[in-house]
């Protein structure tokens, strides 16, 4: 089943889940439930590990509209947990006067109603609250985002960098001027966009809910501020949107970048805002991006 971006609103749905539908999954839902008056919907943990050594924690943050069980199924991380040994939290955002749950992220997205909500607070404060039930590697804390999500993404890696070691996101929105982004230091960033983009353009413009920089102007304003040199396109094409023909993702990696400071851009030709129909593998290549972007 798919579900119209209409139904969706600006991110969300998975193919086969509702917005609501818990994801099926092998790893373990661990009490406490986390997020204090907010608290989180899904949290998972490796069934087996050694409780003394500090383990990763990845952090995975919904679109504008959906809500972490939702965001959870999409990305589908949750098959690596076991075997990587590392925590997955999906916390949701606040619901609107209209129950769209949103993050308080960025000028351009998506605290429509400006009820001012802390969110870098809430996040940061969510993180530290699981570190006092888990050992956390502070070195590996790490940021997924979808659309809303990856603009939250953005923001935590923007006003909270010395927590943070890398951050992947798909469509995100960013503020409409880069200069309100200002990272004390470096954190890896992969940003995945699709060039058919309706509702957050690739080349920036006016769109739905607002006015947007491109994605080309994003990923060179954290190339800059991680201490990059040269882009370089030479990697072959991956094959990523499914429902798009051929190798249709094209990656350009910067070099030269300051320590953890590593950037690259996935332009995804013909991809929409949602792609339904991602690769299978696409949870491992992600998590490969995190394992090797420790903080140093």
């Amino acid at each position: 089943m798919r579900f119209p971006v209409a139904l969706c609103l600006v991110l969300g749905c998975s193919s086969g889940s509702s917005p609501e539908a818990a994801p099926p999954d092998s790893a373990v839902q661990e009490d406490p439930i986390f997020g204090g008056d907010r608290p989180v919907p899904y949290f998972r943990a490796p069934e087996s590990w050694d409780r003394k050594k500090p383990i990763p924690l990845v952090v995975l943050l919904h679109g504008f509209g959906a809500g972490g069980y939702a965001q959870a199924a999409y990305f589908n991380m949750a098959k690596l947990v076991e075997e990587k040994k590392f925590l997955l939290v999906a916390p949701d955002g606040t619901p609107d006067s209209k129950g769209r749950r949103f993050w308080n992220a960025v000028d351009t997205c998506c605290d429509f109603e400006k009820k001012g909500v802390d969110d870098v607070k809430y996040l940061t404060g969510l993180v530290d609250e699981i570190g006092t039930r888990y050992t956390l590697d502070k070195k590996r804390i790490f940021l997924l985002g979808h659309s809303n999500g990856g603009a939250m993404s953005y923001r935590l890696a923007c006003d909270a960098a010395p927590k943070f070691a890398a951050a992947v996101t798909l469509a995100p929105p960013f503020y409409s001027d880069a200069a309100s982004c200002k990272p004390s230091e470096p954190v890896a960033i992969r940003h995945m966009h699709g060039t058919k983009d309706e509702t957050v353009p690739y080349e920036g413009g006016a769109a739905t809910l607002a006015t947007f920089p491109s994605v080309q102007s994003i990923v060179d304003s954290w190339a800059r501020w991680n201490g990059c040199g040269a882009a370089d396109s030479t990697a072959a094409p991956l094959d990523i949107d499914l429902k798009v023909a051929g190798a249709e993702t094209k990656v350009t990696r910067w070099t030269g970048c300051k320590p953890n400071g590593d950037v690259e851009l996935w332009r995804m030709e013909g991809t929409t805002h949602i792609p339904f129909d991602l690769s299978a593998d696409l949870p491992a290549r992600i998590w490969a991006f995190f394992e090797a972007h420790p903080k140093p």
